[in-house]
C-alpha cells in the first residue's frame, strides 16, 4: 500500500510516495545490515510525514562513522516509525555515529512534540490500523479482553533487516510484553 504526499513549501513542492509496506523498504541492503527502530508515541500527519522522511534523507546523507561515509537509509513506516539502518559490513557503525542517530531523532521529539524513546509504549495493530497505547492502557485492554493474545504487536528490539522482516510485527503471546501483560508494575531482573 502506498500513500501520495504532497508537501508544499513556500519555495517549491516535492511529491513522493511514502511507501506503507516495509518488506521492501531496505532490500538493497544486506540482511545482517544493523537496525534502530524509533517509535513515536503518536501518528504523524501527512505533512510532517513527508517533512520527517526528507529530514531522514537528508540525515543518512550526511552519516559518518569514522569521518567515513555510512552505507545506510532510513525510512517513516506507518507514519510512526523512524527506521534508520547500516550496512556494517562495509563500516562499523558506533560512538559518535549512534550518539548522532539520537541527536537527530531527539531534534525530531523536539519539533514534532513526540517521544520516540517511552520503551514501554506499545503499537499494535487494531483492524488494518496501527495504534499506540501507554504500558498501562496496554495492560488494561488485554485485561478487559479487547487485546489478545494473536494482537499483533511491534517488537521494535530488532537489530537487523533479516529481523525486521520476520519479527518485528509479531503476536503479543511472542512478544516481551506478554510477560508484563498480567503485572501491576513492569520488573527487570539484572
Amino acid at each position: 500500500m502506498e500513500r501520495k504526499v504532497v508537501l508544499v513549501r513556500p519555495d517549491f513542492v516535492i511529491r513522493f510516495v511514502i511507501k506503507l509496506s516495509f518488506l521492501e523498504t531496505f532490500t538493497h541492503l544486506p540482511a545482517g545490515s544493523r537496525v534502530w527502530i524509533y517509535q513515536a508515541d503518536r501518528v504523524f500527519s501527512a505533512a510532517e510525514a513527508g517533512e520527517i522522511s526528507i529530514a531522514i534523507t537528508q540525515f543518512v546523507s550526511q552519516w559518518l562513522a569514522h569521518k567515513a561515509k555510512v552505507i545506510g537509509d532510513g525510512a517513516l513506516l506507518y507514519d510512526r516509525f523512524v527506521i534508520l539502518v547500516a550496512d556494517e559490513e562495509k563500516l562499523q557503525v558506533s560512538g559518535c555515529s549512534i550518539d548522532s542517530t539520537v541527536r537527530f531523532i531527539k531534534e525530531l521529539g523536539a519539533k514534532y512534540k513526540v517521544n520516540f524513546f517511552d520503551r514501554f509504549y506499545t503499537c499494535y495493530w487494531n483492524n488494518g490500523q496501527v495504534e499506540g497505547l501507554d504500558f498501562e492502557s496496554f495492560k488494561s485492554k488485554i485485561s478487559q479482553g479487547i487485546l489478545s493474545e494473536d494482537t499483533i504487536v511491534f517488537n521494535n528490539l530488532v537489530t537487523t533487516i533479516a529481523g525486521l522482516q520476520t519479527d518485528w510485527q509479531i503476536p503479543l503471546s511472542k512478544s516481551w510484553q506478554s510477560k508484563f501483560a498480567n503485572q501491576q508494575e513492569p520488573t527487570f531482573k539484572l
